[in-house]
């Protein structure tokens, strides 16, 4: 077990997300950064989709019931074990009692907290991922114990995984062109890549928003399906990123679409960080 003593500013349960569902209107939630989470996962030898825990902004205080092994990774939030700083990225050896406490976040927007064996949290239609309406809570804001799964985890002398190079100061957004985007003029899809955009504060698990309207004559289009990354562009010129948490069907159009490398990265900017847009060849 692990026990959540203090909850940070907004921590979660998350995995892979739910795959099978989306028909029935359900997100596919599960981490914001997938990047982050799988590297947790795979640091420990866990199973890919083994739960892990998503902090932002702000950390919980942790402690722990077994001794196990854990891992960070993601942003760098200044955590602490019994008062000691740990670095992200490494395999990290706690014992019972042990205390994690963790600061505000220095570089990024979310880190992930991976524990051998994962977070055994009750699953909702095949994930344990949190999200308000399905699971019992939508995340983890009062003291709580969490069970762990068991593990015979021991770090090979030597071995080490490289953290990404990129940091998450980079500006640019990989996109593809989506459905609705020839219906742009040459001169909108020209001023759509030249420009800046600034997060605005109504950004969340569902969706990114940016503060600077973007003027075009695009008409509502019938309901379809959209996907995380999926950039609409409403009639009064709001740009909305759809993130892991959005609706499955929309009736904006969809004049762009962010690859995993985008979105991952996306997942790590806050409030004001400014981005732009970066086209991709059309896949055929």
């Amino acid at each position: 077990m692990i026990e959540i003593i203090q909850h940070g500013i907004y921590t979660s349960v998350q995995d892979m997300g739910r795959f099978n569902y989306q028909s029935y209107g359900v997100p596919l939630s599960g981490a914001l950064d997938q990047q982050a989470f799988q590297m947790a996962n795979q640091i420990l030898n866990n199973i890919p989709k083994a739960a892990a825990l998503e902090f932002t902004f702000k950390g919980p205080k942790i402690r722990f019931h077994q001794n196990t092994f854990i891992t960070l990774t993601g942003a760098k939030m200044q955590p602490k074990i019994n008062g000691l700083g740990v670095n992200n990225y490494v395999p990290i050896e706690v014992s019972e009692g042990d205390l994690l406490e963790m600061g505000i976040i220095q570089n990024g927007c979310r880190t992930y907290l991976g524990v051998s064996g994962g977070i055994k949290t009750e699953k909702v239609l095949e994930s344990r991922s949190q999200y308000e309406g399905l699971t019992r809570d939508s995340r983890i804001n009062k003291k709580v114990l969490l069970p762990i799964g068991s593990s015979s985890f021991k770090p090979i002398k030597g071995s080490h995984l490289n953290p990404p190079r990129h940091g998450y100061n980079q500006k640019e957004l990989e996109v593809y062109p989506g459905p609705e985007f020839d219906k742009l003029s040459q001169i909108q899809q020209k001023h759509l890549f030249n420009s800046l955009f600034t997060l605005s504060n109504l950004s969340n698990r569902m969706a990114f928003r940016f503060k600077e309207k973007f003027k075009n004559q695009l008409s509502q289009i019938w309901t379809a399906p959209v996907i995380p990354g999926t950039v609409q562009c409403t009639p009064d010129g709001n740009l909305i990123i759809l993130m892991r948490d959005a609706q499955v069907t929309g009736g904006y159009p969809r004049i762009l679409q962010l690859n995993n490398k985008a979105l991952n990265l996306l997942a790590q900017k806050s409030t004001k960080d400014q981005l732009r847009f970066k086209l991709l060849p059309r896949i055929e």
